[in-house]
């Protein structure tokens, strides 16, 4: 009679391949997440990056946004910055809907006086595009939105 052990995969292989699938699964989910980017001393960094982004990626008008404006949101929000990103989905009721966005960033455009230093032209000024962020890239979205304002004209009565 044959052994049935042989065909069965042992214990510890069932062991080994759980613990591969699960940190497999943990290092693509470390992946997926942003990263805070912060700029080099002396400049500021941002000391509340984890709970800027966090907050912008639970927001209601963020977190059913397509996951590319969602990661440009939250790395606006983990980065220094004045402000959070603005809300734009709460000006009307019914509520606004996403019509179009736009991911804008310093790649791949040919260095220009606004990004680069050229001896003897602008290397006695701050560069405009990138040395506000302190070297850090330059980054943006825009949203664009429709908004119906499907109400009553309060002067005639009339629908709009």
């Amino acid at each position: 009679m044959k052994n049935r052990s042989t065909n069965r995969p042992s214990a510890v292989n069932c062991q080994r391949l759980t613990a591969y699938l699960l940190s497999f699964a943990l290092a693509a989910l470390l992946s997926a997440t942003s990263y805070a980017e912060q700029p080099p001393s002396p400049c500021h960094s941002n000391p509340q990056a984890a709970q800027d982004e966090a907050t912008v990626r639970n927001r209601g008008d963020v977190s059913q946004l397509p996951a590319p404006l969602t990661d440009r949101l939250a790395r606006l929000a983990n980065r220094p910055h004045s402000i959070l990103p603005l809300q734009v989905f709460a000006e009307a009721d019914p509520p606004s809907q996403l019509f179009q966005y736009y991911l804008l960033d310093t790649s791949g455009f040919e260095p220009n006086v606004f990004t680069k230093l050229f001896p003897g032209v602008n290397d006695h000024v701050q560069l405009t595009v990138t040395g506000g962020n302190c070297g850090l890239p330059t980054v943006g979205s825009v949203r664009v939105v429709l908004a119906c304002r499907c109400g009553r004209n309060e002067r005639n009565g009339s629908r709009q």
